[in-house]
Parts: structure tokens; C-alpha cells; sequence
């Protein structure tokens, strides 16, 4: 009978013994693997505001001059350049829209040996439509991209032309005309800045000397390479 109990009571002593021992361990937390953050979802452009710079070369040519009542044809093409600047909307589906004020230079168009130089202040309003060339949609830094476009507006121009022989034939006050362009070329897309280079085709209805009938240039266009930045306002 004593051995029963002196066995009963090692069994009750170890079994607190284990229990406090047990209480006394630190046991450790679990670790689980760290998942990596995941990207932020690019859900596409909304709409958003831009400004616009630009400089290009041109090319110049015209349907036909008249020099004192009478047609010629041009023999030589003029050179120059043009800036401007422009202020738009991207509507985040591939149309935008936006105004553009350019300063257009040329000199060199040649008719009858007369030799016209021009000034011209250009307004119009543009519409493009852009393509994505990626497979990325139109989104936030959506990278290379194409684009069409058509504007329509008016042109303020100031043209003199000299001749070899016959007296110049001095730039009048300003001829006001009819204008419109069209578009095409390629973009990349940085996010807020987006670069691109393409051609306009800039038609004037007509530009001359005095105001008048002088030198009347009718239907000049302009063919011309530009560079353009935008940039956008998120």
C-alpha cells in the first residue's frame, strides 16, 4: 500500500512539474513567407490637360502666283521654319484635341523672278487620334504610338518679294486667309511628358505683298517636319 502511494504522488509531482516546465518555454511563432507588394494597377488615362511646344522645318510651295493680273507658275520651292506653342485635352480614349499658335518663316519661293519672303501667324484648332503601337492601350506611360490629326483655322500673313531687275514689291499691312493642316506621325509616351516628331501639311489659302494683288500667292502649303513636347497635367 505504501508503494501504491509514494507512485501515485511521484505521477501527480511530475505531471505539475511538466506542466509549470511547459509554461516557462517560449515557443516560437510560426514565421510566414513575405509576399512581395504588388504593383499598382494602371487603369488607363483619364482625361487630362496639356501644353504643347513645337519647332519644325518647312518646305513651301503654291498652287500658282499673280504679278499684276497675270497667273505664273512657281519655279522655285521657299525654306524656312516655324515655333509654336498649344494648350489641349487628351480625353484618355486616343482622341485629344487642342489650339495651336504657330509663327511660320520662309523665304525663296520664286515666280516670274520675283522672290517672296513670308511671315505668317497661324491659329487653328487640331484634332488627333492616337494609336497604340505597343499592345500597352492608352495609358500612363504607354510608349510608342502613332497618330493622325486634322486642324482648321486662319493665318495672318506679311510677304514681301524682290526681283533682280523690276522694282521689289514691299510687304503689305497683313493678308488674312483661310488655313487648315493635316497630320501625321509618331509619339513616345513617358507619362506627363510625351515626345514626338511628324509631318503637317499646312495649307493658306493665300498670302501677298501690299495687301493686294502684287504678288498674290494662292494656295501655298507648307510641308513641314516638326518635333513637339507635351506635357500633361495629371
Amino acid at each position: 500500500m505504501f508503494k501504491w502511494t509514494i507512485a501515485a504522488s511521484l505521477a501527480v509531482a511530475t505531471m505539475f512539474s511538466g506542466s509549470v516546465f511547459a509554461a516557462d518555454m517560449i515557443v516560437p511563432e510560426p514565421e510566414y513567407p513575405e509576399y512581395p507588394e504588388l504593383p499598382e494597377v494602371d487603369y488607363g488615362l483619364g482625361g487630362s490637360f496639356y501644353l504643347r511646344g513645337s519647332v519644325g522645318g518647312n518646305a513651301l510651295w503654291a498652287r500658282n502666283v499673280v504679278i499684276c493680273c497675270t497667273d505664273y507658275g512657281v519655279t522655285n520651292m521657299g525654306w524656312g521654319y516655324s515655333y509654336g506653342v498649344g494648350a489641349g485635352y487628351e480625353f484618355g480614349d486616343g482622341w485629344r484635341a487642342d489650339i495651336t499658335l504657330d509663327n511660320v518663316h520662309n523665304s525663296g519661293l520664286t515666280a516670274n523672278g520675283y522672290t517672296a519672303t513670308l511671315r505668317s501667324t497661324v491659329a487653328l484648332a487640331n484634332v488627333y487620334y492616337d494609336f497604340d503601337l505597343e499592345g500597352l492601350g492608352h495609358s500612363v506611360e504607354g510608349g510608342w504610338k502613332a497618330y493622325v490629326g486634322a486642324g482648321i483655322g486662319k493665318a495672318w500673313s506679311y510677304a514681301s518679294a524682290t526681283h533682280a531687275t523690276n522694282p521689289d514689291l514691299v510687304e503689305g499691312t497683313g493678308a488674312r486667309s483661310w488655313a487648315g493642316a493635316g497630320m501625321v506621325g509618331v509619339s513616345y509616351d513617358m507619362g506627363n511628358l510625351v515626345a514626338d516628331v511628324g509631318y503637317r501639311g499646312l495649307w493658306m489659302k493665300g498670302f501677298s505683298t501690299s495687301g493686294g494683288t502684287d504678288f498674290w500667292a494662292q494656295d501655298a502649303i507648307a510641308h513641314e517636319i516638326r518635333a513637339s513636347l507635351r506635357y500633361r497635367f495629371h
